[in-house]
């Protein structure tokens, strides 16, 4: 009798770990499904002034649905963030295009003024929303000195002194960046332009320096390197936000 009673004992165990070992793989199943719902189409903000595109060749595009009147003196890009979306276990992971920080730029060399002194001129793209004041640009001179020099205006001069071979950098900041307050800057604020730029005429000493695709569009893209968004039933969210698929 003793004996029977262990068999029984051994089998209501045996039992009960196949039941939860069944369970498990039901829940874990169920997991999955709700992750491998079809990503892409479009979805809406809950207050429908954002939409976010995924399509089927892994592109994501996040677009403002909602333009203010034409009262509004500075217009608007359309295109908030651009980039490549890969759906993960319960989430979205999001990465930049391989260009996004790829600034084209073009550069002429000419003589002006005096020779002591070395002359600069950015040209940025003609936008109604782009102010100069906006930026400050640093000018690294490859020299003894190796100092950069941040100089808030498009238009400058400094001592040939400070950059005797002509070989130089440029980088860009933008001090007025949009934030998007209690949930932080996804905005770039530092653009590398070139590095060690040499002259290609030793008696050049002004140099026009035209950035060709830094417009509005370009430097306000949200990076969205590593961005996470999760998924919840058919809705994502995102930056605390919460989108609907609406096809």
């Amino acid at each position: 009798m003793e004996m029977r009673l262990t068999k029984n004992h051994f089998l209501k165990i045996l039992a009960l770990l196949l039941m939860g070992i069944i369970l498990f793989s039901c829940a874990h199943q169920q997991v999955i499904y709700a992750s491998k719902f079809g990503i892409e189409g479009k979805y809406q903000k809950e207050n429908g002034k954002e939409l976010l595109i995924f399509n089927a060749d892994k592109t994501f595009y996040c677009l403002r649905n909602y333009i203010p009147a034409n009262d509004v003196l500075i217009p608007m890009c359309d295109t908030i963030a651009s980039g490549i979306w890969n759906q993960r276990a319960g989430f979205i992971e999001l990465h930049n295009k391989p260009d996004f920080n790829k600034i084209n730029y073009s550069i002429v060399e000419s003589l002006r003024g005096t020779k002591d002194s070395v002359y600069f001129r950015i040209i940025l793209p003609k936008d109604d929303a782009l102010d100069y004041k906006n930026f400050v640009f640093n000018l690294i001179p490859y020299s003894k000195y190796d100092q950069v020099l941040k100089i808030n205006k498009p238009e400058f001069a400094i001592p040939n002194v400070r950059i005797p071979r002509i070989n130089f950098g440029l980088s860009l900041q933008n001090i007025e960046p949009n934030v998007d307050f209690g949930k932080g800057n996804f905005q770039r604020t530092n653009f590398m332009i070139f590095e060690n730029y040499q002259a290609k005429d030793n008696n050049a000493n002004f140099f026009t320096i035209t950035l060709n695709n830094f417009n509005q569009c370009f430097y306000e893209a949200m990076d969205m390197e590593g961005q996470i968004i999760g998924i919840e039933g058919k809705k994502l969210v995102w930056r605390g936000n919460r989108y609907e698929k609406i096809n």
